[in-house]
């Protein structure tokens, strides 16, 4: 067979290989996209693009009142209380905002793996110090904690060793706990 003849058998092979890759790619998007199929509520995209599930976007009901509150009152009603996780995998920072940055990420190692573990002790409440709103429309709310051991140990569990772990105190955001 000459080369000009297995050039455009190749390439037509190529070419039906790639209609065909298409037409199942699209096809199981549609199946997997197709809101009769799968009634779940879609994750919830926040005002600096961070996509989070539709559990953490709605707020615990024990603590959605108290959260309404100016902050100082918030204050004095958490201060004190165990909290706990609302969620898989909450991701404790070191200061009160989100920064997965590349180079310098404000979070303390590890994350806490498990939903309904103590996270310990509120000491503080403040605003998110870049004003990330929540659902409602309200700046989101960081709670200062006092760890637990247990919280401590899921975060050392998960933790890269050559980063290490930074557990003394840290925060966790509203949509990630809840009251009992």
């Amino acid at each position: 067979m000459n080369s000009d003849k297995k050039l455009y058998l190749y390439s037509g092979l190529a070419i039906a290989l790639s209609v065909v890759a298409y037409v199942v790619i699209t096809r199981k998007k549609k199946l997997d996209t197709d809101p009769s199929a799968n009634q779940v509520k879609p994750d919830v995209i926040t005002t600096t693009g961070e996509v989070i599930s539709n559990e953490q976007a709605e707020i615990d009901p024990t603590l959605i009142n108290i959260i309404k509150l100016p902050l100082a009152q918030v204050k004095a009603k958490m201060l004190g209380k165990n909290i706990y996780s609302k969620v898989d995998n909450v991701n404790p920072r070191q200061t009160p905002y989100v920064n997965n940055g590349w180079l310098i990420n404000n979070g303390v190692g590890g994350r806490i793996t498990q939903k309904n573990t103590l996270i310990g002790v509120v000491t503080d409440v403040v605003n998110d110090k870049g004003l990330l709103k929540n659902n409602s429309g309200a700046i989101y709310k960081w709670i200062k904690v006092n760890p637990s051991p247990d919280a401590i140990k899921q975060i050392k569990d998960d933790s890269n060793i050559l980063i290490g772990t930074k557990t003394q105190t840290f925060y966790v955001r509203e949509d990630v706990i809840k009251l009992k």
